[in-house]
């Protein structure tokens, strides 16, 4: 008869350790997988992450893009500790490229090397700390937009409006790419912004910009108030569209009124913003990323969570913490994975 498997914690029955075990950072997540086999299976298992979230003790995670003079490196921040966990080297160096997270991973759409935009997409999984190739897009793509809904990834133009896989759609589990279809007066070429908001993609362009409801395979233009306040990266939290425009203010817009709100209550606490900031929900909070000061390709960063609370026609945030780092390179995308 076979001996029976060691237990995960010496004098405690598997389920109690397990719940012991679900409590660890994530921070030493690669550590616990070097204890032993069980140990590495354990902690290497989708079921006990989605386990984590089912007890709601998931971290968030906040994962930054970083370009230097040459090189593009990726870099996640733990909040807890304030460290920033370098992640492996890129496969591939383009610019442009879409970024989502979807499924416990994140995507990387396309971008361009030279003059030669890119259908290539990786995806990096925490569970194996590596970059796996998926299946190619139809269409090359360079500043495309995307965005997760349903289970799906959906990316939309980064190509030339008559392309007929101007819009596209991924099921991360069959790793499959389907055509979707798209008014024409609906496309455009490059987009530099994008948000899902009510289960709805909505992304800006030079000039004007799509919202799209993969629910009802409908598409329309955002609205004129959307389009005059939205610059960069953008960020949704408690329901709100929150960007940063060029003389470091915070706006929130109000869908159901149509309406920018500017964000009071937390200029007096943190450092002027300069330009514009990098805004993203961590744990539905209000991350925001921006440069106090550079030396060549090095700049010092200022990050600062925001809890956002909202009365009537009024939005305020609260500081919750604040924390300098010095980086080397310009933060061009910024996005949140729970484990």
């Amino acid at each position: 008869m076979a001996p029976s498997p060691a237990l995960l914690l010496p004098g405690l029955p598997d389920d109690v350790a397990i719940r012991c075990l679900l409590r660890l950072s994530r921070l030493i997540h690669p550590l616990a997988r070097c204890v032993c086999r069980r140990w590495r299976q354990l902690f290497s298992s989708p079921a006990f992450f989605e386990l984590r979230e089912k007890q709601q003790i998931s971290e968030d995670w906040l994962y930054v893009l970083l370009r230097s003079r040459h090189e593009l490196k990726w870099f996640a921040f733990e909040s807890q500790t304030r460290a920033w966990v370098p992640l492996p080297p890129l496969p591939h160096q383009k610019i442009g490229t879409a970024c989502v997270a979807a499924s416990q991973k994140l995507y990387i759409l396309g971008g361009s090397q030279g003059e030669s935009a890119s259908k290539c997409v990786w995806s990096f999984d925490p569970l194996s700390n590596r970059w796996e190739e998926q299946a190619p897009m139809k269409v090359s793509r360079e500043f495309a937009a995307a965005g997760f809904v349903s289970g799906c990834i959906y990316v939309m133009g980064g190509c030339l409006p008559g392309s007929p896989s101007w819009a596209e759609v991924l099921d991360p589990f069959t790793n499959v790419w389907n055509r979707i279809s798209s008014p024409p007066d609906k496309r455009y070429k490059w987009m530099h912004g994008n948000v899902v908001l009510r289960d709805k993609i909505y992304a800006v362009a030079d000039m004007g910009g799509i919202v799209f409801d993969p629910l009802h395979s409908s598409w329309d233009s955002i609205s004129i108030e959307l389009d005059k306040g939205w610059r960069g990266k953008a960020a949704v939290v408690n329901g709100i569209l929150f960007s940063c425009d060029n003389l470091g203010k915070i706006l929130g817009y109000v869908v159901e009124e149509d309406c920018w709100f500017e964000l009071q209550g937390w200029e007096t606490e943190l450092p002027r913003i300069s330009s514009c900031a990098m805004l993203t929900n961590v744990g539905g909070k209000l991350y925001v990323l921006w440069e106090l000061s550079q030396h060549g390709w090095d700049r010092k960063f200022m990050l600062a969570s925001l809890k956002i609370s909202r009365e009537p026609r009024v939005l305020t945030a609260k500081v919750l913490w604040y924390h300098m780092s010095v980086l080397s390179g310009a933060a061009i995308h910024t996005l949140s994975l729970a484990m």
